[in-house]
């Protein structure tokens, strides 16, 4: 009976020290976000702005963008924005969308490429895998290779 009520004690004290431990997604999450730092990506908890009407995005989780600025040789660039709707991808401009974007997981939902920079906005799921993919489209971007051929 003593060992009952002392494990009884001890898990009451221990319980609401293990609810403070991040889950999985969530060491996960800042696991991207230092690789991607240390990467020279700049992440922001922020969602896309300005979205033109027609371009409604997929679903309405929140996102949070990784961007990277571009290299000086490739700025100047047309800035285009790629958002996935409910029929797929589509281009603010209309022009076809390049099998690298269309390859990409359902978890990336935003892609703007401005003169400056290169913005993926991403819901942070998708584990290993959809992190490689934001990481390519970025090196992609910065090499000014996302725009149809």
């Amino acid at each position: 009976m003593v060992y009952i009520i002392i494990f009884i004690t001890i898990a009451a004290a221990l319980g609401p020290l293990l609810s403070v431990l991040p889950s999985k997604h969530q060491r996960a999450v800042v696991g991207f976000r230092e690789r991607a730092r240390k990467a020279g990506v700049l992440v922001q908890l922020r969602e896309p702005k300005n979205i033109p009407a027609r371009l409604q995005r997929a679903s309405d989780e929140s996102l949070v963008c990784y961007s990277r600025r571009l290299d000086v040789a490739i700025r100047g660039l047309e800035p285009e924005l790629w958002v996935r709707s409910k029929v797929g991808w589509e281009s603010r401009s209309g022009d076809p969308v390049s099998a690298v974007i269309t390859a990409v997981t359902e978890h990336i939902e935003v892609i703007f490429l401005s003169d400056e920079d290169i913005q993926v906005f991403w819901d942070e799921r998708g584990g290993e895998g959809a992190y490689c993919q934001v990481e390519k489209l970025i090196e992609s971007g910065v090499a000014g290779s996302l725009k149809a051929d």
